[in-house]
Order: structure tokens, then C-alpha cells, then sequence
């Protein structure tokens, strides 16, 4: 699977998200790129708000502080800005999403976007094993419903497998 800059963003909250402290060397070990490459991925979500961290020099380990998204800081550029807004999204979407009924959830949470951008968003945490699924009726009269399945702490399609 190739490693995208989102898919591998997305990754590094998630690790932050499930461990109250995460070691450069533990990221290093699980995704396949340079201490730089994952500390710019930690600016660009704590710039979301998403992320609230801080380094222990003692523990040699950023440590979380906080769980709850801040306000963003949204750069000038649009394209960045737009792409802030995706990750912030989708790290919602990460948190929060209902697995009752995603697609509603989603649609009252982000009305002004198409079904093809929900999509895209289900699809791209979908390559890190956030899967959202829909079982359609049974012949016997059950009716359908979703499954949302949210990966262990370690158990994303991203990070590479320990022998």
C-alpha cells in the first residue's frame, strides 16, 4: 500500500490518539519515513487543533495533554487551508463518527458537502483500517444496517508489521 501524506497524517494522530505517550523511535519503527517527515505531521496537526502534545525531555516521548480539538490556526493560502480543513475532518470523523448510522452522521455534521466527498473521506480512512460498512437487508426480513470498526492502537494498515 502506498503511504500518502494524509493516510500517514492520519496515522500519527491515531497513535497519539490511543497512547498517552509516543517516542519518535515508536513512530519511526511502525511508519517508513524520517523523524523531520513525522515532525512536520505533528505541526500540521496540532495546527488543525487536533492534536495537543508536548516533548518530555525525561520520558524521551511527546506526551498527550489533551484529548479535545483547539481552535485552528488556518493559514493564508487556500489550498492549505483546505487541506487543514480535511484533516480536521477527518480526525473527526475518526473520533466522533456514529457507527449506528454514519452516513447521517455525517451529513448533519458536514451538510454542505456532496455524497462523493463523504465517499472520499470514508475511503481514505478506509486505507488505514477504519472501515465503514453497510450489510444490506437479509432475505429473511432483517434490515440493514453499518458497522463502523475503529483499529487497535497498533493495528493499522500503515504501520509496518514487527517480525
Amino acid at each position: 500500500m502506498e503511504l500518502t501524506k494524509t493516510s500517514r497524517t492520519l496515522s500519527v494522530f491515531h497513535l497519539f490518539r490511543y497512547c498517552s505517550e509516543v517516542s519518535f523511535r515508536e513512530i519511526t519503527d511502525l511508519l517508513p519515513v524520517s523523524e523531520k517527515t513525522i515532525y512536520r505531521d505533528i505541526l500540521l496537526l496540532k495546527q488543525a487543533g487536533v492534536l495537543y502534545i508536548r516533548y518530555s525531555k525525561k520520558r524521551k516521548a511527546f506526551v498527550l495533554i489533551d484529548t479535545q480539538f483547539h481552535t485552528p490556526q488556518f493559514p493564508e493560502n487556500k489550498t492549505r487551508k483546505l487541506y487543514l480543513e480535511k484533516i480536521i475532518r477527518l480526525c473527526t470523523l475518526m473520533v466522533e463518527l456514529d457507527g449506528e448510522n454514519p452516513v447521517g452522521w455525517y451529513r448533519e455534521h458536514y451538510p454542505a458537502l456532496s455524497d462523493r466527498t463523504r465517499q472520499r473521506d470514508f475511503a481514505e480512512l478506509f486505507k488505514i483500517g477504519y472501515r465503514v460498512r453497510y450489510e444490506p437487508a437479509d432475505p429473511w426480513g432483517e434490515p440493514g444496517h453499518y458497522s463502523y470498526e475503529i483499529p487497535d492502537t497498533y493495528g493499522l494498515e500503515t504501520f509496518s508489521r514487527r517480525k
